[in-house]
């Protein structure tokens, strides 16, 4: 009888350390993050997704051969085949940039007695692009201003230069010839202009067609003489202003506070430029209940033309600020700058057009990632859809933005996951009519908008697990309203995975079915994988000048007996030749990445379509490699050596620096030196962001700390002190920031040092240093510029 307690007490001791045992080493499994996203909480209406045809853009698409002509139009403005940009924007002419309607006062051009012969060639491009736009669906079309007619300015130019701006005494002259405009286009060429933009950034001057207006000087004309005139003569187009270059409506302000002027504005509009990450809200247009758009964005710059801002990094940089815009500011229209362009600087585009030596289109193209993430967006999402509420962010790095059709109940939902993982995350659709699939659109490293198989919304159409794809955008849509997918179309800017390929030798061992990996576990001899459609374009990975016909892969490999990896064209045992990798045998590394020049010649080599093959050559019947992804770059990268830098001009150069508005006079002199006998002089300044600038990119360690310094001095000292600047313009692909290293307000008139560190990021893509003065009168002198590693 004594033992029974005994027993119990062993029994419940063994009991108790089971329990702990399996608590401790089964944790409990983590809840899946949920963004909830709500039917009935409606925000603001979507007018669309466009882009401009301004500046003769759309002559070169119309020099396209066919099908190619078509297949380009195609893939701007079809929801079908392509991602259905639904506005398109279009430049006023002033008979430079464009035909002017009004190239004397008084005298319309098609009032004019040879009107019916020089009708086919006015403005004929921009004419063609939207007449094409209509045909596949588009009804919207913005027509903004960069300069009034040489004619009506005080500088007789349609330049922006000398600050050239229109006459106070062509106001109303003005008024009246935007409304001829709009008359006219639709009188003569079937053209509704559902908005006029007055100003096409008129807070910038520009040695191209511009115009300066200040604030009050857009709300007086607004009020005084435009929105009179329209409202007189029922012009149907609604008044789009002020496009500031970057995105703010502060230029808008006087307008919008005035009750009189306010009533005449419809569309609040802004440029991205310089946006970074920080998005704006827009209080009092949001107050006073207008419309927001963003009517002009683009890669800008040399900084952000390297082979890496036309990669999957740049299409989400684009999918979270389209995302982080509707989400925040509350916009109801996204634009692109050239949907499709010939122009060396690819950050202009989505779509380029490649040209041969003398400078014609050839009939190829390249597309670029932010190509398919801006159509994760602009495909699904139509005019007259709502935007709803949704738990933005239910996961750190991962956005989701809904909006819907309330007309036939059809919606899209946008998720950018941001994380280097694949995220899985719930969706709660309260409220929604009853859905039983969704159908994923993902754009990712190495999928283009691609369709997915359907996934199941459970509980009766009420939740839905998704599965999110490392750095990659999916727009999910209802099955009942399912687009069809894209043509297989592959290109430089995509990752290639190795067990993705479209087809593989037939010798090569398939790794057992229950063995899901995300490479290829081994390669032997004459083994082979293939990739089709491969669009080598010209063979060229960034726009950047003197990089044409430059193209390098990259291959991640884990090396067993080592081999070769010959790149080939069509064929795998017979096609050209264009790429060779040697694979070393297996060392301390697991994985290794191997690269190769890639041979782009026009002939035969990596140059327009072709199917891509990777053959592997080695020991016979020996393991060679396994092998995880290729991808391409633009040459392969040399280390740079971590030194100090001495730029004292005593070679009688400017060693590189340059004016950061292209306007100043850079130069070095003798007629002053902090040390030594020459000195860079900075003259011929207009602004106070002018002045020199240095791309140190090449010059310095990503994740290193720099010391930075430079000696100053004024040519001559201004009366009241001016405040002096020391900065570093730093890119990456959340876009461009300004990093004060040092500052100081004076006049003084010695030379004096500016000094300041600063950790180097290692996503950091492009760096720049510029010296600068807050009074744009100053000129100045820079010398024994330092740039020193701090070990």
């Amino acid at each position: 009888m004594k033992r029974k307690p005994i027993l119990f007490l062993i029994l419940f001791l063994f009991t108790i350390t089971i329990f702990l045992n399996r608590t401790l080493v089964e944790p409990v499994k983590a809840k899946t993050a949920t963004s909830v996203i709500k039917w009935d909480k409606h925000r603001q209406y979507v007018d669309g997704f466009g882009g401009s045809g301004a500046f003769q853009k759309p002559s070169y698409i119309m020099q396209l051969p066919e099908p190619e002509k078509t297949k380009i139009l195609d893939m701007i403005f079809s929801q079908e085949k392509g991602i259905g940009l639904s506005i398109v924007r279009n430049l006023v002419g002033d008979g430079v940039a464009a035909s002017t309607i009004e190239p004397e006062p008084g005298k319309f051009v098609w009032d004019q007695p040879d009107w019916s012969k020089k009708k086919t060639a006015f403005d004929k491009d921009q004419i063609w692009f939207m007449k094409e736009a209509k045909k596949r669906g588009v009804s919207t079309f913005l027509s903004s201003v960069w300069s009034p007619p040489a004619w009506m300015k005080t500088n007789n130019s349609v330049l922006g230069t000398n600050n050239g701006k229109l006459k106070q005494e062509h106001y109303q002259d003005f008024a009246n010839y935007l409304a001829e405009y709009v008359f006219g286009y639709k009188e003569h060429f079937d053209l509704d202009i559902s908005y006029i933009s007055i100003a096409n950034e008129p807070n910038y001057g520009p040695d191209y067609s511009g115009a300066i207006w200040t604030p009050e000087e857009l709300h007086i004309f607004i009020r005084d003489y435009l929105g009179p005139t329209f409202e007189r003569r029922n012009v149907p187009a609604k008044i789009v202003m002020p496009e500031h270059m970057n995105f703010t409506e502060e230029y808008a302000l006087p307008a919008l506070n005035d009750p009189i002027t306010e009533k005449y504005i419809d569309v609040v509009a802004a440029h991205a430029y310089g946006i970074g990450t920080d998005v704006p809200t827009f209080p009092v247009s949001k107050e006073k209940g207008k419309t927001i758009w963003q009517t002009e964005y683009m890669n800008q710059g040399d900084a952000l033309q390297t082979y890496e801002f036309n990669t999957i990094k740049d299409g989400l940089r684009h999918a979270n600020l389209i995302g982080d815009m509707f989400h925040k500011t509350g916009i109801s229209a996204y634009f692109w700058w050239w949907p499709v362009a010939v122009n060396n600087a690819d950050g202009s585009d989505l779509i380029r057009l490649t040209t041969d030596d003398d400078g014609e289109v050839n009939g190829m193209f390249r597309v670029f990632k932010r190509y398919y993430t801006f159509g994760n967006y602009s495909r699904f999402i139509r005019p007259g859809y709502i935007m709803i509420e949704s738990d933005k962010s239910p996961v750190e790095d991962v956005q989701i933005t809904a909006y819907k059709d309330p007309s036939t109940d059809n919606f899209t939902i946008v998720a950018v996951n941001n994380q280097p993982t694949e995220q899985q995350l719930e969706l709660k659709l309260d409220n929604f009519p009853n859905t039983k699939e969704l159908i994923p659109y993902r754009t990712s490293g190495n999928e283009n908008l691609k369709k997915l198989d359907t996934v199941k919304v459970k509980g009766n159409g009420k939740t839905v697990t998704i599965q999110l794809s490392s750095e990659s955008v999916t727009t999910f849509i209802p099955k009942e309203f399912e687009l069809p997918a894209f043509d297989d179309l592959k290109d430089i800017f995509s990752s290639y995975e190795a067990e993705e390929n479209d087809g593989q030798s037939p010798e090569m061992i398939a790794p057992p079915a229950n063995q899901k990996k995300g490479y290829i576990e081994h390669v032997r001899n004459g083994d082979y994988i293939k990739y089709t459609n491969v669009n080598f374009a010209d063979g060229t990975a960034n726009g950047q000048p003197g990089m044409k016909h430059i193209l390098s892969m990259d291959v991640l490999v884990h090396p067993i007996n080592g081999g070769t990896i010959e790149v080939r064209l069509d064929d795998p045992y017979h096609g050209n030749l264009v790429g060779e990798i040697t694979v070393s045998r297996k060392g301390s590394n697991d994985w290794i990445t191997t690269s190769t020049m890639i041979d782009t010649n026009s002939d035969t080599g990596a140059y327009g379509i072709h199917d891509m093959y990777l053959v592997f050559k080695g020991e016979n019947r020996k393991k060679l490699f396994a092998i995880d992804k290729l991808t391409f770059n633009d040459g392969i990268e040399k280390p740079i050596e971590l030194k100090k830098h001495v730029l004292d001009f005593e070679n009688g150069t400017t060693e590189d620096w340059t004016g950061r508005a292209g306007t100043e006079m850079v130069e070095v002199t003798d007629v002053e030196a902090y040390s030594g006998s020459y000195s860079l002089k900075t003259s011929n300044r207009t602004s106070s962001w002018h002045g020199p600038t240095m791309d140190i990119t090449n010059m310095v360690v990503k994740g290193k700390e720099y010391e930075f310094s430079t000696y100053f001095r004024f040519v001559q000292p201004p009366a009241t002190e001016s405040k002096i600047k020391l900065t570093l313009e730093v890119t990456d692909f959340g876009g461009t920031k300004y990093i004060a290293l040092d500052e100081l307000d004076t006049n003084r008139n010695d030379w004096f040092e500016l000094k300041g560190n600063y950790v180097l990021d290692p996503d950091i893509t492009t760096i720049k240093l510029y010296v600068e003065t807050s009074n744009p009168n100053d000129s100045f002198y820079i010398d024994d510029v330092i740039i020193n590693p701090v070990q």
